[in-house]
């Protein structure tokens, strides 16, 4: 995969240049990689739009940064630096590319371009290298993990997610609502259920742990797998699933879902649970 290019090149740099703690600091780094034979520079400019995030352009002598500073989430900003930082190391440095422009889209799960999806696995690795994030958690992708991440890191909530869920091996996955209405979901290699794009019942937000309030949960909430998935695929039915919603600002909620074999059965005939599937949600 593209991102885990990235991510392995990002770890390999900070190896070799002794970076050996967190949070990795991306003045930092761009002051170590930058030498008289191929100077780097980074600069932050308030651009009226908050959708162009940031831009890298360079040549064989070499490269420039400016990033958006009207990025409201700091953490977003990070990232944004940090993969401009990966275009310029991967590819301006390489000569494969000169100029690169990046907003939400570049910058997002579904934008093909492989150089893109470079660029975001070499912010990620960069970011949240494995040899040291791996000592912060007990190997579960739950929000308390997330969380103390995302506070050693500085990065967002979604992209520790995206992070430890490789890092895991685990099929887990993150769906996102606003005032309970589906906004999208992060795909993760290891998740094969497709996700419900439906409004959150009254059961669901009733579960819903507010971590403006509460301090972010550890552990699961065993669900009616109906509720959040198509529940059958390829021959397999999920017969339980596992879910942990926090309540963000902004009428923000994040759900992580997960399972393990215990979950899952192997099943000849599904036309039975097709019916019963779409009588459920015609009923909503």
């Amino acid at each position: 995969m593209e991102e885990q290019k990235g991510a392995k090149e990002a770890e390999s740099l900070l190896e070799d240049l002794g970076f050996d703690h967190l949070p990795i600091n991306v003045n930092q780094f761009i002051n170590a990689i930058s030498d008289e034979s191929f100077p780097v520079s980074i600069e932050f400019f308030a651009f009226e739009s908050d959708q162009f995030l940031g831009k890298a352009v360079g040549n064989e002598n070499g490269a420039g940064i400016i990033i958006n500073s009207n990025i409201p989430d700091s953490r977003r900003l990070n990232f944004t630096a940090a993969h401009e930082i990966g275009h310029v190391c991967m590819h301006i440095m390489q000569g494969s590319s000169q100029n690169f422009a990046c907003g939400n889209s570049e910058m997002g799960d579904y934008f093909k371009d492989p150089l893109e999806r470079q660029a975001n696995g070499f912010a990620s690795g960069l970011l949240m290298p494995r040899r040291l994030v791996k000592p912060l958690t007990d190997g579960e992708v739950n929000w308390h993990n997330i969380k103390q991440i995302s506070d050693f890191c500085n990065t967002s909530l979604e992209a520790v997610f995206r992070r430890l869920a490789w890092l895991e091996k685990a099929p887990v996955a993150m769906v996102i609502h606003q005032n309970k209405q589906f906004k999208r979901f992060v795909p993760t290699a290891h998740f094969d259920f497709y996700i419900q794009k439906t409004i959150l019942s009254t059961d669901q937000l009733a579960s819903c742990v507010d971590v403006n309030y509460q301090a972010y949960p550890n552990e699961y909430d065993v669900v009616d797998p109906i509720d959040w998935v198509v529940p059958k695929r390829n021959g397999i039915l999920l017969t339980e699933l596992y879910a942990s919603s926090i309540l963000l600002k902004d009428g923000f909620i994040y759900t992580l879902l997960s399972y393990d074999d215990d979950c899952l059965e192997e099943v000849e005939d599904l036309d039975n649970l097709e019916m019963e599937h779409s009588q459920h949600f015609g009923r909503k």
